[in-house]
This record gives C-alpha cells, sequence and structure tokens, in this order.
C-alpha cells in the first residue's frame, strides 16, 4: 500500500481514538458532551449512549471496550504510519484490522440486541471497516 493510503489510515485510526476518548470522557463526566470538536451529529448523552459501556457487551475481559480501544486505535495509526514508511510488516496492520472488524460486529450486535443506536460508535467502526477495506487498494 502506498504511503498515502497509510497515512490516511492512520489519520482515520487517531480520529477514530479521539472520537473514543470524547465518549469515555462523557461517560465519565470529565469532558462535557458539547464540544466545538465533535461534530454535533456525534455529540453523546450521558444518559443514552454511554449506557452500553455498563453492560456485558461493553466489556471484554472485564475491561471497558472503550479504554480498550482508546490505545488500540492510536496504537494502529503509529503501526499503519510506520508500515507506510516500511518500518513494519503489512500483515500487522492487516491482522489489528481483522481484529478490529471481528470486536466491531461484536459490538454492533450488541447494540442491536439491546435496542440502542449511538451515532459515534457506529461511526468509530465504520473508521475500522474503512481502514481495513484501504489495506486491499494496492
Amino acid at each position: 500500500m502506498p504511503l498515502t493510503v497509510y497515512l490516511i489510515g492512520a489519520l482515520l485510526a487517531f480520529v477514530g481514538g479521539a472520537l473514543s476518548f470524547y465518549f469515555y470522557g462523557v461517560y465519565k463526566g470529565i469532558i462535557n458532551e458539547k464540544q466545538w470538536w465533535i461534530p454535533s451529529i456525534l455529540h453523546v448523552s450521558s444518559e443514552t449512549c454511554t449506557r452500553v459501556i455498563d453492560t456485558h457487551y461493553g466489556k471484554h475481559f472485564s475491561l471497558s471496550n472503550v479504554l480498550v480501544g482508546i490505545p488500540f486505535m492510536f496504537g494502529y495509526g503509529i503501526i499503519l504510519w510506520e508500515t507506510g514508511r516500511g518500518n513494519i510488516s503489512t500483515t500487522i496492520p492487516f491482522s489489528m484490522g481483522i481484529i478490529s472488524i471481528v470486536i466491531g460486529i461484536y459490538l454492533i450486535y450488541g447494540l442491536m440486541k439491546l435496542h440502542m443506536h449511538c451515532k459515534i460508535c457506529y461511526t468509530v467502526h465504520s473508521i475500522n471497516l474503512i481502514i481495513f477495506l484501504l489495506q486491499f487498494s494496492v
């Protein structure tokens, strides 16, 4: 994959990490729901969207998915960037993409089972899918 495609993937991963950070910050009450750097369509409410964190669908190995997702997304971005520079094998970001897709399917299934519709969750999962599909663009 050319450097520009990896750079786009890295930037998308950083955006996904920032959205996850915002989501968790609102959940914990340390970030106000209305932030200028978050599009208003993605603003979450502590009474709605963030409730998924407290369900069994929102945890993996007793850790909140979002707490795992934030460092994963930033690490994914760094790995994509370094792969584009030729410093890391392409199998590593590809494997990370598969993991993110499988977990994303499970989490979207959980949202559907709980009858919760979380635009920011769908956005981050879509970002993961786009990054994964970009890896086929060579």
